[in-house]
């Protein structure tokens, strides 16, 4: 109450002294507010990112239980399948179980890492060379559109992954010079390593499996 009066006097009718002092106090009384309001954001964004931290670190321990417990559990009632059927369990990189209703699947893979040796690069150069050579005077544009789809990252180099892939639609073309330093960055590649992954599906309304996500980007 005393500040609200204080607030609505007329200042007018203060002396000098009077009305430094009043001044001085409607200072103090802003930078109090200020520093309350300052102080109130980092408590509330303290509080905000030590729960989301504590959240995404129990979500995200949750999550990898799951992915063990469904890939240990997949694997040990894909081996029953094999024997109660008095067969031995076969390798496989994939495999899925359905629920009897046909309306819940639960897939299983294991997907080897690749990577290429120094020499990719030698037969990347060349492959580059021979698009070059075959179609940049044939339609310039038409092969920088070709060229930018090959090529991966700032250092703008082509990309081995991309290349793999490009292999097939490179066989019809015909050029056996280039498709011979296909086959040999074909040859380039060696396993790393695997990485097994799960994913599980249910049949929508119209009876087509989908995926049920957990990535955020699909939420």
């Amino acid at each position: 109450m005393e500040t609200a009066t204080k607030e609505k006097m007329d200042i007018s009718k203060l002396s000098a002294e009077e009305l430094q002092a009043e001044l001085k106090r409607r200072e103090e009384t802003e930078k109090k507010q200020r520093l309350k309001a300052r102080n109130d954001f980092n408590k509330d964004k303290e509080d905000f990112t030590l729960h989301a931290a504590s959240k995404f670190k129990s979500l995200q321990k949750e999550l990898a239980e799951l992915k063990e417990y469904t890939i240990r559990e997949a694997n040990k009632l894909y081996e029953r399948m094999y024997l109660i059927n008095d067969k031995e369990p076969k390798e496989t990189k994939s495999f899925s179980l359905k629920n009897e209703a046909d309306n819940i699947k639960v897939t299983v893979d294991r997907q080897e890492k690749f990577e290429f040796t120094e020499e990719a690069t030698v037969h990347i150069g060349a492959i580059k060379d021979i698009f070059k050579e075959k179609f940049e005077d044939r339609n310039k544009g038409m092969y920088k559109i070709m060229d930018n789809l090959l090529v991966k990252g700032s250092k703008k180099e082509y990309d081995p992954k991309l290349l793999a892939k490009a292999r097939q639609a490179v066989r019809e073309l015909g050029d056996d010079k280039l498709m011979a330093e296909f086959d040999k960055l074909e040859d380039c590649q060696r396993v790393v390593g695997t990485s097994l992954y799960c994913r599980l599906y249910v049949r929508d309304d119209k009876q087509k499996w989908q995926d049920v996500s957990l990535q955020f980007s699909s939420l």
